[in-house]
């Protein structure tokens, strides 16, 4: 519940600055529902650097491919490759693309697309995991909101690579939002047997990985006496 309330404010704090404006201030969105036309289905400006389009007509719970374009082929997002959603059981879908900078740790800061259709299970995946798509152990957990989660444990200390994926598959959530094997972020641990706190947000687009403090022997200590002192009340007749 922490975290839901720290992002909620994060958000609300986050920079008017704008990136990745197009020439012409407009976008469009190409895919393959409408034959990759790129100027096909232009954005409605919501508000400064918001564009949204809503898809109807849609095959309900479908999975499509698309790009953001600025009507021609001459710029697109995402560059990693294209990128993904399903359509709702109605056959429809409200897209989102946000050229915001955004301040609140989650990444990517700008360029973060939106949709309203969650495929409902995520998986954490990463070269500390062997880069399993599929990996239960790994399996990450609604918190609600679109908001998944997973702290997991890394034995050995290193650089790292994340990035989450609707299970089984390689559509996934990353640095560059949300395409087809999306970027990474990279986080480092720095300590034996170190947790880190894998989130994604599958509502718009954004993943965050914290690693955890190691508690200090001090503090262990002290937790252990603690320990210890309840139970010798316990045991006391």
């Amino acid at each position: 519940m922490k975290k839901l309330i720290s992002v909620a404010f994060a958000c609300s704090l986050a920079l008017p600055a704008l990136a990745q404006i197009s020439p012409t201030g407009n976008y469009f969105l190409a895919g393959d529902w409408q034959g990759w036309s790129a100027s096909a289905n232009q954005m409605t400006l919501l508000g400064p650097g918001i564009y949204q389009e809503t898809l109807t007509g849609l095959t309900p719970g479908s999975r499509h491919e698309f790009e953001i374009t600025e009507g021609d082929w001459n710029w697109k997002y995402p560059g990693s490759g294209n990128g993904w959603f399903y359509a709702d059981a109605s056959g429809n879908l409200t897209f989102t693309y946000d050229v915001n900078t955004y301040a609140d740790g989650w990444s990517p800061s700008v360029g973060r697309i939106g949709v309203t259709m969650d495929p409902g299970t995520w998986t954490a995946v990463g070269d500390w995991q062997g880069w399993n798509n599929a990996n239960a152990a790994t399996a990450m957990t609604a918190e609600g909101g679109g908001i998944y989660e997973l702290a997991y444990t890394i034995g050995t200390p290193g650089s790292y690579q994340y990035k989450a994926v609707d299970t089984g598959s390689w559509d996934a959530i990353g640095t560059d939002s949300r395409g087809v094997n999306a970027n990474t972020l990279g986080f480092t641990t720095t300590d034996p047997n170190q947790t880190v706190d894998f989130f994604v947000n599958a509502m718009n687009g954004t993943i965050e990985a914290n690693v955890l403090p190691v508690p200090e022997p001090s503090a262990l200590a002290l937790f252990g006496a603690g320990v210890a002192g309840l139970l010798w009340l316990r045991r006391r007749p």
